[in-house]
């Protein structure tokens, strides 16, 4: 935290903060005029609700999007646009698989409750099910998918 400088912040809150709010805008005002009622999802972290060491400004970018995903959802609410957010945990991407080794992903996986990583897909259907129209109700959440990690 210390040794940060402006330019890793700047870095890392447009990516995980400035880019969502900017597409979250732009596509209410496009619903907004319109006159459709959709939905927004935005896709947050576990990082928004816990922390370790060295996640400062990731952290505060996914948990400022999880509170700017709870505020759009009450001022799109009479525009019928539903707005929420998945954060999922650890999942088993590309990205996961080349920045950690088998065994540091076999421990990690000690870690989470249902003993093993999402895979992509599963996040994809909450994902679409938040997007979809089955649901008709759900707005201002923070959908955390993660095998039961935050529960340990």
């Amino acid at each position: 935290f210390v040794d940060v400088d402006a330019t890793d912040l700047d870095r890392i809150t447009n990516v995980d903060y400035r880019a969502p709010f900017l597409g979250s805008q732009a596509g209410a005002r496009v619903m907004k005029r319109n006159a459709t009622r959709g939905r927004i999802v935005n896709i947050g972290s576990i990082w928004s609700l816990y922390t370790r060491k060295g996640r400062t400004m990731y952290c505060a970018a996914k948990a400022g999007l999880a509170g700017m995903t709870r505020a759009m959802a009450t001022d799109l609410a009479d525009d019928g646009i539903l707005v929420n957010c998945v954060s999922p945990g650890f999942v088993l991407t590309y990205l996961t698989k080349s920045t950690l080794s088998d065994d540091d992903r076999r421990s990690l996986a000690t870690q989470i409750p249902l003993g093993r990583f999402a895979s992509p897909a599963e996040i994809a259907e909450v994902v679409y099910f938040a997007a979809s129209d089955a649901n008709s109700y759900m707005t201002g959440q923070n959908l955390v998918v993660d095998g039961g990690f935050g529960h340990v």
